[in-house]
C-alpha cells in the first residue's frame, strides 16, 4: 500500500476531524467508556494482564544506541514497578532525530497523515495496558487513566493532526501568477514550500503523561518535524507503550523509527535541560509545574527555540447566583475531588460573597455555604464505591508535605483533609480535600499556586468585587480555568468582560455530569496563551503554525 493509498483509508477520519475543529462540535472518535462490548469482552482484563506482565522485567524499543538501563518507578497504589528501560544519551538521540528528519520532511502532508493516523489507530489496541500504566504511575482511578492516556489523549493527538493539516491546507502549494500590465504580462511559476523547523522535544509531566504529551508531540509531527518524546521520571510506562507501538507501526510501514524517539532519565541524573538546550532542538513543549516552566523559559530567553508552555496558575471560582445550590455544591464538590485535585484545572480559590449567595429559596449564609460544601465532599469521599475512584492516589509523597504545609497556615479548617481507603492497595498514598477559609482575597497565600487537593474559600464584599479579584488574580498569578455561578446577564456580561480581557476560559453555571476540569478536544482549546499559566492553546493555529515556515520559489 502507497503512503497515499494510507492516506485516502484515513480520510474520512480526517475530514471528520476537521469538520468538528471548524465547527467546535462534539466528536469523539474513540469511544471514552472502557466497554468490553466497545473493545472486546476480554479487552480489560488482557489490558491488566499486559500490565502486570511489565512488572519487573526489561522494556524494549526499536529505537537504537541504548547506553545502560534507568527506571525507579513507584505505584502510588504502594508498591514498585521494578522496570528497567534503555537509556539513551542527548547526542545519540540527536543523531537519530536528525537522520530521520532528512527523510520525514520529504513526506507530503497528506502522507504523513495517513502515516500518523495510522500509528494512533493501531496503538489504540493497547488502551487497556496504557490505562493501568497511567493508574500505577499517576495515581489515577482505573476510568480515568483510561479515558485520560486513551481515547481523550488520541482525540487530542487527531486534534493537532487535523488543525497542522488545516494550516498547511489553507494555502495553495503552487500558482500559475499572471500580472497584467497594458499591453503585457509577467508570467511566473510560484511554488510554496512548507519547511518545519526540525527537531522537536516535548517534557512530559508526572500527572498526565500523554495526555499532555500529544498535542506538541503531533503538532510537530504533521508539519514535519520530528519529535522527542522525554518522559517523566515518575511515568515512564504509559508514554513508552505508546511510543513503542508507533516505532513498530513506522518500521512497518517501511519509515524510519526514530521520527518519533523516547528519551528516558530518571530524577538522580535528569537529562531535560541538556537536551532542551542543545542548538539541535528548534521547538519545545513543556507541561508542568510554574516553577521549571519560568526556569525554562529563563534557561532558553534569547535562543531560537520556539517555547510552548502549559504551566500552572491560580484556577478561580465564584458563587453568587444560583437556581439550585445543592445542583452547584454537587458539581463544585466533585470538581475539587476529582483526580485528589492533580489537575492543572481543578478551582483553588472560591470567592463567596461576605453576605451569603442568593438562591431560589432566598439567602444561603456564608458560613452555611462552606458548611454545606464540605456536606458534599463528605458525602463522596465517604462513598465507598464512588470515593475512591474518584480521588484516586497521590502521584507524590510532595504533593502530602503540600497539605501538610496548607493545614499548619493557621487558617480556619473547614473541613480536613484524611486519607482514604483503596481495596486492594492498602498502601496507597491517598488524601481527600482540604478546604480552608481565608478572611481576604489580599491574603498572600491565595496568590501561590497549591497543587493537589486544597483549596480556599474567600469572602468578598460583592459579587462584583469576586469578578474584580478573580480577573486581577489571573492577570498576576495565571489560570487555565475559571467558574462563576451567577444568574444576572448583567453579571455574566461583567464578568465576560473582565475575564476576557484577562485571558482566560470562562464556564458558567456548570452543573450535572460536566465539570470545569474537563476540557473536550476538537471543541475546547486547552489555556489561552494570553495569561502566565502558559503561552500555548491546544490546538489553536498558533499552536501548530509555530513549528514551520512556508519558503516561496518564484519562476518565469
Amino acid at each position: 500500500m502507497s503512503y497515499l493509498q494510507l492516506f485516502e483509508q484515513h480520510e474520512g477520519t480526517l475530514n471528520k476531524a476537521l469538520d468538528a475543529i471548524r465547527s467546535r462540535s462534539f466528536y469523539a472518535h474513540w469511544p471514552e467508556p472502557p466497554s468490553g462490548r466497545i473493545y472486546g469482552e476480554t479487552a480489560q482484563e488482557d489490558g491488566l494482564q499486559s500490565f502486570k506482565s511489565s512488572l519487573n522485567s526489561a522494556f524494549t524499543f526499536p529505537q537504537k544506541d541504548s547506553s545502560g538501563t534507568v527506571g525507579s518507578e513507584q505505584s502510588p497504589y504502594g508498591f514498585p514497578l521494578d522496570i528497567s528501560y534503555p537509556a539513551f544519551s542527548a547526542d545519540d538521540l540527536i543523531a537519530n532525530a536528525q537522520s530521520a528528519l532528512s527523510e520525514w520532511k520529504q513526506f507530503s502532508t497528506k502522507e504523513r497523515a495517513g502515516i500518523l493516523i495510522e500509528c494512533l489507530e493501531r496503538a489504540s489496541k493497547h488502551f487497556f495496558h496504557i490505562g493501568f500504566s497511567t493508574m500505577h504511575t499517576t495515581g489515577q482511578g482505573f476510568i480515568m487513566a483510561f479515558q485520560a492516556s486513551g481515547p481523550h489523549a488520541f482525540d487530542r493527538a487527531l486534534e493537532s493532526i487535523a488543525t497542522g493539516y488545516m494550516a498547511i491546507d489553507t494555502f495553495a502549494e503552487s500558482v500559475q501568477w499572471t500580472k497584467p500590465m497594458g499591453k503585457m504580462q509577467v508570467d511566473l511559476q510560484k511554488t510554496f514550500h512548507v519547511r518545519p523547523k526540525g527537531i522537536n522535544l516535548t517534557i512530559g509531566c508526572s500527572t498526565f503523561p500523554i495526555w499532555n504529551s500529544f498535542p506538541g508531540m503531533f503538532a510537530s509531527l504533521i508539519t514535519g518535524n520530528v519529535t522527542i518524546a522525554k518522559s517523566h521520571p515518575s511515568a515512564i510506562l504509559p508514554i513508552a507503550i505508546c511510543i513503542r507501538s508507533f516505532q513498530e507501526t513506522l518500521i512497518d510501514l517501511g519509515v524510519n523509527p526514530h521520527v518519533i524517539q523516547i528519551a528516558i532519565d530518571d530524577a538522580s541524573q535528569p537529562i531535560t535541560l541538556d537536551l532542551a538546550q542543545r542548538s539541535e532542538i528548534t521547538t519545545v513543549d513543556y507541561t508542568g509545574s510554574s516553577s521549571f516552566g519560568n526556569h525554562l523559559e529563563q534557561v532558553l530567553q534569547g535562543s531560537k527555540t520556539e517555547l510552548f508552555t502549559e504551566k500552572a496558575g491560580v484556577n478561580c471560582a465564584l458563587i453568587g447566583e444560583v437556581e439550585s445550590l445543592d445542583a452547584v455544591l454537587d458539581n463544585l464538590a466533585f470538581s475539587l475531588s476529582l483526580y485528589s485535585g492533580q489537575m492543572c484545572t481543578t478551582p483553588q480559590n472560591i470567592y463567596v460573597p461576605k453576605d451569603g449567595v442568593k438562591t431560589s429559596e432566598g439567602i444561603v449564609s456564608f458560613d452555611d455555604i462552606c458548611t454545606k460544601l464540605k456536606e458534599k465532599v463528605d458525602a463522596l469521599v465517604f462513598n465507598e464505591k464512588m470515593g475512591p475512584g474518584t480521588l484516586g492516589a497521590l502521584h507524590s509523597p510532595a504533593v502530602m508535605s503540600r497539605v501538610e504545609k496548607a493545614k499548619a497556615s493557621g487558617l480556619h479548617i473547614i473541613r480536613d483533609s484524611a486519607s482514604v481507603q483503596h481495596q486492594g492497595f492498602d498502601s496507597a498514598i491517598s488524601c481527600s480535600p482540604l478546604i480552608l477559609k481565608v478572611e481576604s482575597a489580599d491574603q498572600a497565600i491565595v496568590h501561590e499556586e497549591w497543587f493537589g487537593p486544597i483549596s480556599f474559600i474567600i469572602p468578598v464584599d460583592s459579587i462584583q468585587a469576586g469578578i474584580t479579584a478573580m480577573s486581577d488574580s489571573v492577570k498576576k498569578h495565571g489560570a487555565l480555568t475559571t467558574l462563576l455561578y451567577l444568574q444576572s446577564k448583567e453579571l455574566m456580561s461583567l464578568a465576560e468582560e473582565q475575564l476576557i480581557d484577562a485571558g482566560v476560559h470562562v464556564s458558567f453555571n456548570l452543573t450535572g455530569p460536566i465539570w470545569v476540569n474537563q476540557s473536550a478536544a476538537f471543541s475546547d482549546f486547552h489555556g489561552a496563551g494570553a495569561n502566565p499559566a502558559g503561552n500555548a492553546s491546544f490546538a489553536d493555529l498558533s499552536f501548530v503554525s509555530k513549528r514551520f515556515n512556508v519558503i516561496g520559489i518564484r519562476k518565469p
